[in-house]
């Protein structure tokens, strides 16, 4: 994740200031350490278990094996540890969730990212909205509490059962993605969201921006309108609409195309840096960076202005938005140009 307080620092790295400058670059382009926690509750029936084991096993797969997540680095709880004794490290209680987040209160530092998946059933007493896990519930107030906990706010937490809209008004901060599967506390049936948020995470068609890598609001985005679709196809009832909030205002969103949320969504990824940039940065962070490595942090760097512009965009006249996006543009151009001469033989 990039922080606009460090796009100066990024421009002046550039340059080829100090080494101790250097040193903060890989906080603000997200090259902290990524942790993950995925929880599958009790599914009550066996069609259910098997189904949560699914999405769950799908998400390990993919986070371990596909965006190179170290395995030390992810909690994968369910409801039965015997499903999967390998991977498998807790089952999916309350004390459990609790044990895990106090685990990464002691490793995690600021600058690192957390991604939490939930699949499982919910449910909504009119006050908190519960996610079910074997024994005692876990409320809405009580994960606000265990995210409150960590020394990090880069997180992104994905809520895909029944009931779950509330969980946005409380967990909504500064630097948070959350994701839930409902609008509401009231929308209580199972949800089908889960898979088609895996299938996002996974295609070359969700890849809006072909940057070889799929945001949360890419993920979100695509998911939904699948969801829409198959929603029309199989013409039924919709039974759950999916909301993202990641501007703090504890007030979801299921367009993200209008805003208000998705301009920090756009640039949260669960691989958050690519290859070709994280190569870039630590070369600039050994001092061994090449012109083209300094041409690819001023491309970040101008993106990234790009997106705090388009942000503000209501904060601004027609005429001030404009100008500031042009100049941006041109110099972002330029740059493109510059790095395409660097990559000629």
């Amino acid at each position: 994740m990039l922080r606009r307080d460090h796009i100066f620092i990024f421009l002046l790295l550039c340059l080829g200031w100090s080494a101790a400058v250097r040193a903060g670059l890989g906080d603000a382009y997200g090259l902290g350490e990524r942790y993950a926690v995925i929880v599958g509750g009790p599914g009550g029936l066996e069609e259910y278990t098997d189904k949560y084991f699914s999405q769950t096993s799908r998400m390990y797969d993919l986070l371990v094996n596909r965006l190179g997540y170290d395995r030390d680095k992810v909690w994968y709880l369910f409801e039965r540890t015997d499903y999967d004794s390998v991977n498998i490290r807790y089952q999916a209680t309350a004390d459990n969730v609790r044990r895990v987040f106090g685990e990464l209160a002691q490793r995690l530092q600021k600058e690192d990212q957390l991604f939490v998946f939930l699949v499982g059933h919910g449910s909504f007493d009119g006050v908190w909205s519960r996610f079910n896990l074997v024994g005692p519930d876990l409320r809405d107030i009580d994960f606000a509490r265990l995210l409150s906990s960590l020394p990090t706010q880069k997180i992104v937490l994905v809520n895909t059962a029944s009931a779950s809209g509330p969980f946005i008004e409380r967990l909504s901060a500064p630097e948070r993605v959350i994701i839930t599967a409902t609008k509401s506390g009231l929308q209580h049936y199972e949800t089908n969201f889960a898979d088609f948020f895996l299938d996002a995470l996974t295609s070359e068609t969700c890849d809006f921006n072909k940057d070889n890598r799929v945001s949360m609001r890419e993920a979100f985005k695509c998911a939904r309108t699948e969801q829409d679709r198959w929603f029309e196809e199989q013409r039924r009832i919709r039974a759950e609409h999916p909301l993202l909030d990641d501007n703090g205002d504890g007030r979801g969103t299921q367009n993200v195309e209008e805003g208000p949320d998705g301009t920090w969504a756009a640039r949260v990824y669960l691989n958050p840096v690519s290859e070709e940039l994280k190569r870039s940065l630590v070369n600039v962070q050994a001092g061994t960076q090449s012109r083209a490595d300094s041409l690819r942090l001023q491309k970040a760097a101008l993106e990234e202005q790009i997106q705090d512009l388009k942000a503000r965009k209501a904060q601004l006249t027609p005429t001030e938005y404009a100008a500031q996006l042009e100049t941006l543009l041109i110099r972002l151009a330029r740059v493109n140009q510059e790095l395409k001469k660097e990559a000629q033989p």
